[in-house]
């Protein structure tokens, strides 16, 4: 499926995360996620100022600019972050390390897909902070992650 290698399609540690985009959302592309992650297994970990929190039904509370709210969860192996930084874009971030081979880019496309599908919006996988560094791209009409070769 991806037989160019981890370092080759974009998960070489350089000192940065990576990053999972959706683009112009709105809270009901957050609430769809929301209700995929609340019945995640294993669960995932909701946090409200550095403190572990019961993760409420509706997303509108982590999405409140007052607090300062993190959701932490596994993908296989590899631990996603979101931050919430905005209503118009979902993110997660990640250790590419943890991206070792072909399982965990396997579990990277099916999240990836997840999103999209809940969404019905174009998921990006990036460079840290780099919308336009894309190592792999979903689009629900396509049905299929899309993995860039680096050289």
């Amino acid at each position: 499926m991806h037989e160019l290698g981890t370092d080759r399609i974009g998960f070489r540690w350089d000192g940065s995360w990576r990053d999972i985009y959706v683009l112009n959302t709105s809270e009901a592309d957050w609430q769809a996620v929301w209700d995929i992650l609340l019945e995640w297994t294993p669960p995932a970990n909701f946090s409200v100022s550095g403190k572990i929190e019961s993760m409420p039904l509706g997303v509108e509370a982590a999405l409140e600019s007052e607090t300062d709210s993190l959701l932490s969860f596994y993908v296989g192996p590899i631990q996603l972050a979101c931050h919430f930084f905005t209503v118009v874009e979902i993110e997660f971030d990640f250790d590419p390390r943890q991206v070792s081979g072909e399982t965990e880019i396997e579990h990277l496309d099916r999240f990836v897909r997840l999103l999209g599908d809940a969404t019905g919006k174009q998921v990006t996988l990036t460079q840290e902070n780099d919308q336009e560094a894309i190592i792999a791209r979903y689009s629900p009409d396509l049905g299929s992650v899309v993995w860039r070769a680096f050289s």
